[in-house]
């Protein structure tokens, strides 16, 4: 029988709060799917995010079924609770550290972010460590100049020379939570924004009726 290294296998890994989760956090996963061939795009609702430390966000349980449902219909996508069973404030470099730990050596870990997000990633817990646990997915604006790698280039530029961070254009959408959460409370069309599946849940659990 032939022999050889075993085939590596690609994870993506998309965390937010989702809050609610949207078409916006769908088109991304797929695009950076797509982009860089990977097997599965896995969503990490976070517990308590250290980033949105008192602000007022949906409960755990209802954020984590809202995702499963916007996923159920992708067998490319699916999602991990970890960050909400370990409990306490959510560190990425935590997360990634216990994903590493399920995974075989080999597997190459593509953790997917905005480039909206990474003007503050040198605030991020261990960002070096981050780095070297996984590649940085950096979906940049389409069009437009690859401004989150540009926030990278002078603290960590020895990473992006290694290439810990890889660039995806992104979809031509403009999604916002925040803004959705108004349109809800208000009881006004999330059609095309929000999955139907999602939507549902949202009326039948009476969720998003009041403003942030």
């Amino acid at each position: 029988m032939p022999t050889g290294e075993p085939e590596r296998r690609r994870i993506g890994i998309l965390g937010g709060t989702f809050d609610p989760p949207h078409l916006g956090h769908l088109l991304i996963a797929e695009t950076a799917r797509v982009a860089l061939d990977l097997e599965t795009v896995m969503f990490l609702p976070a517990g308590e995010p250290w980033l949105k430390s008192g602000q007022r966000i949906t409960p755990a349980e209802h954020r984590l079924r809202m995702v499963q449902l916007a996923v159920a219909d992708n067998p490319n996508f699916c999602v991990s609770d970890c960050e909400i069973r370990r409990g306490g404030a959510t560190y990425t470099v935590d997360t990634l550290r216990e994903l590493r730990c399920g995974f075989p050596s080999e597997t190459e870990l593509y953790f997917i972010v905005g480039s909206d997000v990474l003007d503050q990633f040198h605030q991020w817990k261990e960002p070096e460590a981050i780095l070297a646990l996984c590649r940085l997915v950096v979906i940049e604006r389409p069009g437009g100049p690859e401004e989150g790698i540009a926030a990278l280039r002078g603290t960590f530029s020895d990473a992006l020379d290694a290439g810990a961070v890889v660039s995806v254009a992104g979809p031509r959408v403009d999604f916002s939570a925040s803004e959705l959460r108004r349109v809800l409370a208000a009881s006004q069309s999330t059609r095309y924004q929000i999955p139907d599946t999602v939507a549902k849940y949202i009326a039948e659990h009476d969720l998003y009726r009041t403003m942030d």
